[in-house]
This record gives C-alpha cells, sequence and structure tokens, in this order.
C-alpha cells in the first residue's frame, strides 16, 4: 500500500500490511514523517468514549455516529477525540521543530503532584551524542511578506537566489567545522552545539491525541504559517485520515 504524495511536500511513503498497513512513512522536504504507533479504534474509539455516558458500546459504526461525532465536534465536546493517540517520529530541521514544541493542547495532562502540561515528545539530545553534518538543504530563498510581519511571499524567489545560496552554504559549512574544532580541543559537547544553527536536522518523537493533531494541523496547514511546517502538517493529516477519516473531517469542518 502506498499513500498518495503531496504536492511539494513529499516524495515517497512506505506502508506495510495489516493493522500495520497505517504506520507509514512520508518524506517530507530532507527529513520525514512516521507515524510508528497509535492507540484506539479509530472513530470507534471517539463513539465510544462518548456512548459510555449512557452505559453503551459499540463493535461497528452506523450512520448515528457520523451524527454523533459530527455533534460532538459542533459543539466542541473534546474529550472522547482525547481516547485516539497517535506517536511519531519526526525528523526535521531544528527551526520547525521549535514551532511543534508549542503544541500541546490535547496531548496530555499530569495530575497530582505534578500539575503541568506533561511533555509529549523526546528528542536526540546534543548533550549525549554528537550531531552529524546535516541540515536543511534550501534551494529557494524566499521574499519577506509585505504585510504578514512574519511570514514570506508564497512561490516567492529572490533575485539573488544564487548569492543567497552561497551564503548560507557557507554558513553552514563554517559552523559545522567550528562545531567539530570545538570538540576536538576539549569542549564539553552540551557547550560545543552552542555554534550550530537551527537549520540543523533534528529527530524526535512526538505522542499527541487526535484533539491535538488536529489543532496542529488547523493552526499549521494554514497560509499564515511558515511553508516548511505547513507541509509537515499535511503530511500529518494524510497519515491520520485513513485512521479516523469521520473524527478529522468533523473537527476541521470538512465533513459532509
Amino acid at each position: 500500500m502506498e499513500n498518495k504524495g503531496l504536492s511539494d511536500s513529499s516524495n515517497s511513503s512506505t506502508c506495510r500490511s495489516g493493522r500495520e498497513k497505517f504506520l507509514c512513512r512520508i518524506d517530507v522536504d530532507d527529513g520525514y514523517i512516521q507515524l510508528v504507533d497509535f492507540m484506539g479504534k479509530g472513530d470507534l474509539a471517539v463513539v465510544n468514549a462518548a456512548r459510555v455516558s449512557f452505559g453503551k458500546r459499540k463493535e461497528v459504526m452506523d450512520d448515528s455516529d457520523i451524527v454523533l461525532i459530527n455533534y460532538l465536534a459542533k459543539h466542541k465536546h473534546m474529550s472522547p477525540f482525547r481516547h485516539m493517540q497517535f506517536t511519531f517520529l519526526i525528523h526535521t530541521s531544528e527551526v520547525v521543530c521549535r514551532q511543534l514544541y508549542k503544541h500541546q493542547v490535547g496531548c496530555g495532562f499530569t495530575s497530582g503532584e505534578f500539575r503541568e502540561a506533561a511533555t509529549v515528545w523526546n528528542e536526540i539530545s546534543g548533550r549525549y551524542v554528537e550531531f552529524g553534518n546535516e541540515f536543511h538543504h534550501v534551494t529557494k530563498f524566499r521574499k519577506q511578506h509585505p504585510s504578514n510581519k512574519q511570514g514570506s511571499l508564497p512561490d516567492s524567489v529572490i533575485e539573488d537566489n544564487p548569492e543567497a545560496l552561497a551564503i548560507y552554504q557557507n554558513s553552514l559549512k563554517a559552523s559545522y567545522e567550528a562545531y567539530e574544532k570545538l570538540l576536538k580541543i576539549g569542549v564539553c559537547r552540551e557547550q560545543a552545539r552552542l555554534v550550530l544553527p537551527v537549520s540543523f536536522m533534528n529527530t524526535l518523537t512526538m505522542t499527541a491525541s487526535l484533539e491535538a493533531v488536529v489543532n496542529f494541523i488547523r493552526l499549521r496547514d494554514h497560509e499564515g504559517a511558515q511553508w516548511e511546517i505547513r507541509k509537515l502538517a499535511r503530511a500529518m493529516k494524510e497519515l491520520v485520515t485513513p485512521i479516523c477519516p469521520v473524527s478529522l473531517a468533523a473537527l476541521i469542518g470538512e465533513q459532509n
């Protein structure tokens, strides 16, 4: 089984058979996102979480369950959607990771002694290992958006793109050479990494509920979001949709 490719966001995808047919990987730019695990029976998990209030449980969905899911989404009864959990392995630039770190809604909550949002990701630590010479590969530098202070013009390319690419590549080369030299003369890993730019490729594991996934997709597959993370959000949506098609459509507002 092979996922449908995303326009300018994925180069390939790999899937398996049986239950694992949903555990797919989609290449995004020079990184990837892979669904490595999930808990719950998709839309049915949402339905059963909601119907337990009436002491009921179902094994097969019918049209009434679709109505129920749409009702839950419309009236923002979100707790049933948190019973579906997804774990992703993500390999992307640190600048994209920093935007990922902001998304904790619906991801988890610790009770008791530690009353704070639970950490829902783990990443490669530059204190434990030395980073490889791997950085986000840029081919085109976009122009700054004239009115959106934090965004760029889609599909634009600056006039001096070759010069910008040369400056970028030289900067990456110098940064990694400095990193290696610091390590060589005995500087500890946790300090040597300070010279690395946010374009270095990072790897993390992220676990989130369906609610959290939808929150991420809605905020990051948006015209005001950075293009690089928009492509990641679209890939995440493609991975989750086969498992929870009704819930995802209802929450994002794409139901018929």
